[in-house]
């Protein structure tokens, strides 16, 4: 520690703030010297280990911290893990004072569910420093009418209420006129329109689910998306439905797992993806030419769908065929985590097409098959790939069920390069 303390202050302060606040303070007790050097860290990082009690721990640190530093100093993040019990009025005043001190980086997320309203102080919709914000298990109530995040650039709204007006998401987006990252998680969500109108908006991240053993919603709603300049979408929803109001001309990639929507609005926008993972009813349809598509993964349960995309990716390299588990990956799914149709099974009949895509002549480099069970329908899909691939298949991947005996085995195929004539 001796040598630490040679280090000068703004690289000590530097250090500490890779650490929790609960570190940083304790190293007052070392010297003189370190006695107050906690009071400028930049940042307040909280982890509350008493889930169910004891809040009063957290609301007596986090008070003592934000009251002794330095006020001068800036608050660069204000990152809290607290309980479901800490009261409301603590998260209001807390956050009132990351935002007169300049907060850059704010997270405010409850370990469990908690069902008493937060009230955020009306400071934090016009703040001008806010460049990330992450919000989770909490419903909010007095959203102003005067929103304005100018420097607001991450958003995270993860299982957020907003019981009091549909209206309100919409207005909270609308001030957010640099944004370029949005997730969102819902829960139990009386709202029935999601509407998300961000002409800035790059990345989009959306999983409409409900935990807990809650039951489907009679009505459930869904999300009105307006994003010309996505890069990135990805979208996990089992109940609500999915409408774009606009193409997508710089889409690289996209994860899409629906039942519900309508294949204009939603394939009909994503044919400029590079990257394409698809789980939908099999009343969708493709709309338009993938010319950019250079990887398509596929649930077994959209075989079909496949089939007519495959004719219109002229540039495909990679295909990965995906069994029902796991088919989009995402913390938030508890037994919902299969493909909507609960069982994601290839069809039992199986037809050639009609003519052989161009991708598979020319440019189809790998297949892949996980969750593979043998069906008769599964050999001959595989058959048909390697019979009509050009010299480009080189490599044929299968991993078997791990219904199977052999427990999820991974085989691989070699392909060798066909021969062609040199006869025309």
């Amino acid at each position: 520690m001796d040598r630490m303390s040679l280090l000068p202050d703004d690289l000590i302060f530097k250090i500490l703030s890779f650490v929790p606040s609960k570190v940083s303070v304790s190293t007052r007790l070392l010297s003189k010297r370190w006695c107050s050097l906690w009071k400028h860290v930049p940042n307040l990082r909280y982890f509350d280990p008493h889930i169910d009690s004891e809040y009063w721990r957290a609301s007596r640190f986090i008070d003592k911290f934000l009251l002794l530093r330095d006020a001068h100093a800036s608050l660069g993040s204000m990152h809290l893990y607290i309980s479901q019990n800490c009261p409301p009025t603590d998260i209001e005043t807390w956050v009132g004072i990351a935002v007169s001190r300049g907060v850059r980086d704010l997270l405010v997320h409850r370990c469990r569910p908690c069902f008493r309203p937060t009230r955020l102080p009306r400071s934090l919709y016009t703040c001008e420093t806010l460049v990330t914000l992450s919000l989770q298990q909490a419903i909010i109530v007095d959203v102003p009418l005067n929103i304005c995040f100018p420097s607001l650039k991450s958003l995270s709204l993860i299982f957020v209420d907003f019981p009091s007006d549909d209206d309100i998401v919409h207005r909270l987006l609308s001030g957010c006129r640099v944004l370029e990252d949005l997730k969102v998680v819902r829960w139990y969500d009386i709202m029935k329109t999601f509407k998300i109108m961000v002409p800035s908006l790059q990345r989009l991240t959306v999983d409409d689910v409900f935990l807990y053993g809650n039951p489907v919603p009679q009505h459930a709603g869904g999300f009105v998306i307006k994003a010309p300049c996505l890069k990135s979408l990805a979208i996990t929803s089992l109940f609500g439905s999915f409408y774009s109001l606009v193409k997508m001309p710089y889409l690289v990639k996209a994860n899409i797992m629906l039942k519900h929507g309508d294949s204009k609005n939603i394939l009909g926008c994503v044919t400029s993806a590079k990257h394409l993972s698809l789980c939908v009813n099999q009343d969708f349809y493709p709309i338009g030419d993938f010319n950019e598509l250079v990887s398509l993964k596929v649930c077994t349960c959209s075989l079909v769908l496949y089939r007519l995309i495959l004719r219109r990716a002229p540039k495909l390299r990679f295909l990965r065929f995906q069994g029902q588990a796991n088919f989009i990956p995402t913390p938030y799914l508890n037994d919902l985590q299969k493909c909507y149709s609960s069982f994601g099974q290839v069809q039992s009949e199986w037809e050639a097409p009609s003519s052989v895509p161009e991708c598979l002549i020319s440019s189809l480099e790998t297949v892949e098959w996980n969750d593979y069970k043998g069906t008769k329908a599964e050999n001959k899909e595989v058959l048909y790939l390697v019979d009509n691939s050009g010299g480009q298949l080189k490599t044929v991947a299968v991993t078997l069920s791990k219904s199977d005996t052999t427990r999820g085995k991974r085989h691989m195929i070699l392909v060798e390069p066909k021969r062609r004539s040199s006869n025309k």
